[in-house]
Parts: C-alpha cells; sequence; structure tokens
C-alpha cells in the first residue's frame, strides 16, 4: 500500500543529546559502579541466536539495537544508531561511531546491512517486520539508507526489538554466533566461566564505548525453573536477584528482602476461530462483557496491574477517547446471548500449566451466561508448538509486543498476521489502515489509528485487556535500582542495576 506516511512520520529526526543515549533514558543511575550482578530466573538458555529467542532475558547481556526503548516501552531512543530520517518510501540512519564488537570487528553500515540481509533471510516473526524493506545500503561507514516497497510505519518501532540485535559479522560469517554470542554490548560471554544448563556468565567488555553507563562489571545468570528454589537461593544468599511470583513478592517484603513489579506484557483474548465459533459479533460481545480481567489480576497477580479498556493507552498512537470498552457486565452478556436464541455454547481455550488459575476463573465467568468453556494446559513449549495453529479457537495471552496501531494490525488482523490462523478478512480494518498509510498530515493519519481501533471496539474483535505484570524480588543490601522496560518479559535493564559494595 502505497502513498504519504507521515508525521513526525515524514522526517523524523532523534539525536542523542549531551553523553551517553545507549541505554534508553541516557540515565544509568549506576555511574560504572562495577561488582556482580547474580540474577536467577526460571528462563533456560539455549545458544545466542537472537531470532528465535521469546525474550531478551540472556540475548540483552551481549547484544544491543540499533534503537532502544526507554523505560516506558514506547519512546525511541538512539543507541547504535544515533539519528534518524524517515519519509514514506526510505528511512536514513545515522550509525554511532567508534563502537567495536566483542571480537574487534568494527561495527558500521556494513555490519547493519549484513544484519538486516540475514533478519530479512531468516524464518521467524522478524522477517515479516522486514517484509516492506527493499533495500538496505551502506552509504558511507556511519550512514545507512533503507528504501522501502511501502510506507512501514512500525519499521522504527521493530528496529527496538529483540530480534533486530545485531550481531558480529565475522561471526556471521563464520557461522559460530550461535554459540559465541558476539555483540557490541557492555559485557561479553564467558564461556569456560559458564555451566550449560545452570549459570551463563558475561563479564565487562573493555572496548564498550560508553563504560561509565554501565552499572555491574559482571553478571551470573542462574537457571532455576521452580520459583521457590529460586526464592530460597535468593534466600541463602547464593543470588541477588530473582524473578519471582506475586505470593513470593510479598514474602519477600516481610522477610526483610525487597521486592518490585512492572506491567511486562497486555494479555487479552485471543479469538482465533473467527469462522466458527466467534463469528457472530453478538456472541464476541457477550464473552467480552462476560470476562472480568481483575479477577485475573487479583487472582494471579496480587493486584498488581492495570485493566485498560482498550488497547492503546492515552498518549499513544491509536488511542480513541471515549470508547467504553467491555466492562464486567453479566446482565448485558446474558441479554445477547438470548438475542442470539439461547441455548448451550462450547469451546476450548487453550492455556498452560502455570496459568491455569486465569483459564479456571475465564472458564466460570463463562459458564455464567450458559457458555461451556473446555480447557487445555498443557506445558509452555507444548502450548507455543500448538495455541496459533488454528486447531484451538481462543487462549488468553499477549499477541506482540504493543509498539503502535500499524504493527497491531500486522500482527493480528492482516490477512498473514500470525493471530489470525484461518486467514479471515477483516475489509474495514484493511480500509482504515490504507487510510493511514495514505494519510497526507498527521492529523489524517491519527484519524484513521483512531478509526481502526473504534472498529475493533464496536466489532468486538479484542477484550478482556489487562497488564500481565512481572515481579523481581532482591536483596536490598547487595542490589539496588533494578528496574524494568514496561512489556518487556522476563529481562529488567541490566546496566541500571547498581551493585552494593
Amino acid at each position: 500500500m502505497g502513498g504519504i506516511l507521515l508525521a513526525t512520520a515524514l522526517a523524523v529526526t532523534l539525536t542523542a543529546c549531551g553523553g551517553s543515549a545507549s541505554g534508553g533514558s541516557g540515565d544509568s543511575g549506576a555511574g560504572g559502579a562495577g561488582g556482580t550482578l547474580r540474577f536467577g530466573t526460571n528462563q533456560q538458555f539455549d545458544d545466542w541466536e537472537t531470532v528465535t529467542k521469546q525474550n531478551a532475558t540472556y540475548t540483552s547481556l551481549v547484544y544491543e539495537s540499533l534503537i532502544s526503548l526507554d523505560k516506558d516501552g514506547t519512546t525511541l531512543r538512539p543507541q547504535l544508531a544515533t539519528s534518524w530520517e524517515q519519509t514514506p518510501l526510505r528511512i536514513d540512519l545515522t550509525l554511532r561511531s567508534g563502537v567495536l564488537f566483542h571480537d574487534g570487528t568494527p561495527f558500521d553500515a556494513a555490519a547493519v546491512v549484513a544484519n538486516l540481509k540475514r533478519i530479512g533471510s531468516t524464518p521467524s516473526q522478524y522477517r515479516t517486520q522486514l517484509a516492506a524493506m527493499k533495500s538496505a545500503t551502506a552509504v558511507d561507514a556511519t550512514h545507512v539508507r533503507i528504501d522501502l516497497k511501502e510506507p512501514a510505519p512500525a519499521l522504527l518501532n521493530n528496529f527496538a526489538r529483540l530480534g533486530m540485535y545485531m550481531v558480529s559479522p565475522k561471526a556471521l560469517a563464520d557461522g559460530d554466533w550461535k554459540t559465541k554470542g558476539v555483540g557490541t554490548g557492555p559485557w561479553k560471554y564467558d564461556a569456560k566461566a559458564s555451566v550449560k544448563g545452570l549459570r551463563t556468565v558475561v563479564t565487562a567488555f573493555d572496548k564498550y564505548y560508553d563504560k561509565k553507563s554501565v552499572g555491574p562489571s559482571r553478571v551470573e545468570v542462574t537457571q532455576i525453573n521452580d520459583p521457590d528454589s529460586l526464592y530460597n537461593a535468593l534466600r541463602a544468599g547464593q543470588i541477588d536477584v530473582a524473578w519471582t511470583t506475586p505470593p513470593l513478592a510479598d514474602r519477600a517484603e516481610k522477610e526483610g528482602l525487597a521486592s518490585t513489579w512492572f506491567p511486562s506484557v497486555l494479555w487479552h483474548l485471543q479469538m482465533y476461530d473467527m469462522k466458527g465459533v466467534f463469528k457472530d459479533k453478538k456472541f464476541r460481545q457477550a464473552v467480552c462483557y462476560a470476562m472480568n480481567p481483575q479477577d485475573y489480576v487479583d487472582a494471579a497477580l496480587g493486584g498488581k496491574g492495570e485493566v485498560p479498556v482498550q488497547r492503546f493507552q492515552e498518549g499513544q498512537s491509536g488511542y480513541a477517547p471515549g470508547l467504553k470498552g467491555y466492562p464486567h457486565d453479566v446482565d448485558k452478556a446474558k441479554q445477547l446471548m438470548s438475542e442470539l436464541g439461547g441455548g448451550k455454547r462450547k469451546f476450548t481455550l487453550i492455556s498452560y500449566d502455570t496459568q491455569r488459575t486465569i483459564a479456571e476463573l475465564f472458564r466460570s465467568q463463562m459458564a455464567a451466561i450458559g457458555v461451556e468453556v473446555e480447557l487445555e494446559t498443557p506445558n509452555f513449549p507444548q502450548f507455543l508448538s500448538v495455541y496459533q495453529s488454528g486447531k484451538y479457537p481462543a487462549a488468553i495471552l499477549s499477541d506482540g509486543a504493543r509498539s503502535g496501531p500499524y504493527d497491531y494490525y500486522v500482527r493480528k488482523f492482516a490477512p498473514d498476521a500470525s493471530s489470525n490462523p484461518q486467514r479471515v478478512a477483516f475489509p474495514k480494518l484493511d480500509a482504515a489502515v490504507r487510510d493511514g498509510l495514505d494519510a497526507k498530515t498527521p492529523e489524517q493519519q491519527e484519524t484513521a489509528w483512531r478509526e481502526l481501533s473504534t472498529i475493533v471496539d464496536e466489532d468486538a474483535l479484542d477484550c478482556g485487556y489487562f497488564d500481565y505484570s512481572g515481579f523481581w524480588a532482591y536483596n536490598p543490601k547487595n542490589v539496588d535500582n533494578i528496574v524494568s522496560t514496561d512489556h518487556e518479559v522476563a529481562v529488567f535493564r541490566y546496566k541500571e542495576a547498581r551493585v552494593q559494595d
């Protein structure tokens, strides 16, 4: 779809100001204090590939992106690219100079081109995000020109995502990047100190371009699947920070430790069977009214988390003032079911074993309006392999990063969207997106994105939003400044952590 992208959009330039801008906000709070950060997680390390990961627990230790995200999870900040300009069919990047990969290879425009070509040719969701790219050209050592086949309003946002990390072109050529993890990040992989399946160790990269922004000089990540065992390791002093659960976060506070939480991902009802179970608009509306996401937050997340009424929040592109969403209203849901002629309805919800609480609550809420829900709760790896296969009509979880309305459409409603396994057409949404891409002013573009949100709401194509919050427990005598980026799951901002003397 051609046309004029807009925006701030027609010529967006963001330049690093006054010192470091490599870590997101540019204010690490760590001041290069040094020390060893010992972190415990339930995430298992397999290799240093970038495009296959569901989170950046390990990859963010050694790799960096062209663009980074501020703590709010949406504001773009310079990282390996210090500035950029975007027009409808072109993006120009200015790169940071004096940067080296861990193997001594210079980071330059040729390295960016090599990485973009690899990402664009490797099967993954990130290849889809580069589908609009016609070519990437190294203009000179610090400038890259990206020519587009069509407007790509989400591309700059996607440059800040974990699958877009820059890998040493030498390691790519040698074919050993998956085992060596050669990036430009503040730490480099210490294979000798690491123990596969137990502990992953990274140590300070002595040629890092912005050492003063880095808190810990060494990070040890210990892999323990069970949250109780992780917490016990924290209490025993074997680790300083642990991924944890809401009950254990409360326990940490009572036992002289500390905890923090953040909105990790936005969860909502994923309606995959739009040709059968969820074909009828009134039925979708009834299901949406019958849901009570606050129950999920209270029961599974200790009450920590917001329950928004629409996908985009105030201040984000696509936010539509006045939308009321689908607040919990059993009477309204029953009325809609009656208008459908009554009778029993039945479908399967797939979840996974550790999220049974939310799944059971959803089943109970549907039962209140005469809808029978069967649950399937495999373990998480099994769940990941089948939940979007088209076999299951529904799930409750996130459908990807909240980077903007166009990306939301591409991930959820486009004919080839991963969350649209039946390839259902949504003509009204398609038209709104075309208007957004063809807009000639920022106001026209925003009108189109708000129209997209309004259609989603009116047709009950999405609902049941709630923040699935993440929790950390830590020993404040050993570490401080444990902060996270909103909507970045299973990871915190390692650079900004401060190891106490």
